[in-house]
């Protein structure tokens, strides 16, 4: 199984067990579910034409962030943009998998990047079904990344795009 299909698995796993609890935020308005991890605080807002929705959990010291932009957009503008919020430029990304047609997305690209202490996997894509990109995130240090990965995968796994 590809690395990329492990990781999204996970995200989706996550964020569906977990987005009951966190009821003040509305993905299915973007288009998207995901599960919202235990212990992490999420909150929504607007940037830079992305709907945002971010979280943090200090005893893991991790990130765990989803963009979505309604409407056609340039993939170089999401990687510019996911490079501003996760403050590793573009250059550092590696990719680690991409494909088509799968958990609601017509296309999607997973990438890894560590420099200096943080270390990111993120996931960019399209709907299958509207005109809807992402960015999902997971941002944290490598020690976290090991002692978490269990957390990470099973959120990474929950991430789905919807009609």
């Amino acid at each position: 199984m590809k690395k990329f299909t492990l990781v999204f698995a996970f995200l989706v796993t996550v964020v569906s067990q977990s987005l009951l609890a966190q009821g003040n935020i509305d993905t299915k308005k973007f288009k998207f579910d995901m599960a919202i991890p235990e212990g992490y605080g999420f909150k929504q807002s607007e940037k830079d034409g992305f709907t945002k929705i971010e979280g943090y959990n200090a005893e893991s010291d991790t990130k765990i962030n989803a963009y979505a932009y309604m409407g056609a957009i340039d993939k170089s503008k999401i990687y510019a943009f996911g490079s501003k919020e996760s403050g590793i430029e573009k250059k550092n990304w590696t990719s680690v998998d991409n494909g088509e047609s799968e958990n609601g997305f017509a296309w999607w690209e997973v990438y890894e990047a560590e420099v200096g202490e943080k270390m990111m996997y993120a996931v960019i894509a399209k709907n299958a079904y509207s005109e809807v990109y992402y960015m999902f995130y997971a941002l944290a240090t490598p020690e976290s990344f090991e002692k978490f990965q269990d957390q990470y995968m099973e959120w990474a796994m929950s991430c789905q795009g919807i009609k």
